[in-house]
Order: structure tokens, then sequence, then C-alpha cells
């Protein structure tokens, strides 16, 4: 007997979509529950990002929306291509100075958002072309 669960690429593309929701919207939720967005503006300020505020609402409000339509299946291929686009910012701004490790051998480091890059190209090329 088949399991159901063995070769099936639409539930490892599920679980992939499932888990880059759950990351940014709980990266976004967290960021406006702790009051964090304005000094994420002032760091854009700092990175020469004219009206930091509002780019960090921006990518704020665009994270919370992103994992909502990731949770739904929505535009899948669409989402993850913008926030690959995003996490390159992050990765450009953030931690390509801090080398390569998150924790252990290092902090805040590329190899997460690195991880998620790859994670987000996955969901973007097994996402279906008759996807919601």
């Amino acid at each position: 007997m088949k399991s159901w669960i063995a070769n099936n690429p639409r539930i490892a593309h599920d679980l992939l979509r499932y888990t880059l929701a759950v990351v940014f919207l709980s990266h976004t939720i967290t960021r406006i529950v702790t009051n964090r967005v304005g000094p994420f503006g002032k760091f854009l300020d700092s990175s020469g990002f004219p009206y930091g505020i509002y780019w960090a609402w921006g990518v704020t409000l665009w994270e919370l929306v992103g994992g909502v339509l990731l949770m739904l299946g929505l535009k899948t291929r669409i989402v993850s291509l913008v926030f690959i686009v995003q996490m390159i910012f992050a990765t450009w701004l953030v931690h390509w100075k801090h080398g390569w490790f998150v924790v252990g051998h290092g902090s805040n480091g590329i190899e997460y958002p690195l991880l998620l890059i790859s994670v987000l190209l996955a969901t973007a090329l097994t996402a279906s072309h008759t996807s919601r």
C-alpha cells in the first residue's frame, strides 16, 4: 500500500508555504506588539533610506499581508518572489557584516536569511500555475 504522504510534492509545497507564513507573520506581529516599528524606521533612516518610518510600516504591513496570502495559498509565486527581494535587502543591510552564523559561532549572520531565500525560491518554483 502506497503512503499518501510519500512522493507528494503538493504536501511538501504546502508545508513550506505554511512554515514561511508562520515565520513572516510571527516576525511582523511581534514587531507591532512590541512597538519595534519606530526603531526599525530609525534604523532605515540611518541606513540611508529617506522616510524610514514609512518604509518600516510598509515592510511590516507587507509581511502581514504576504504572510496571510501564503497561509491561504493565494498568489504564492509572486508573494514568495517579493519576500525574496525583501530578504536580499535584509541580508545586505543587516546580516552580511555579521558573517555566516546566526547562533553558536557568531550572531545575526547570513545563514538564516539565505535559508529563507532558498525556501521561498522552492515555494515559488513549486507553486501551481493554477493557484489562486
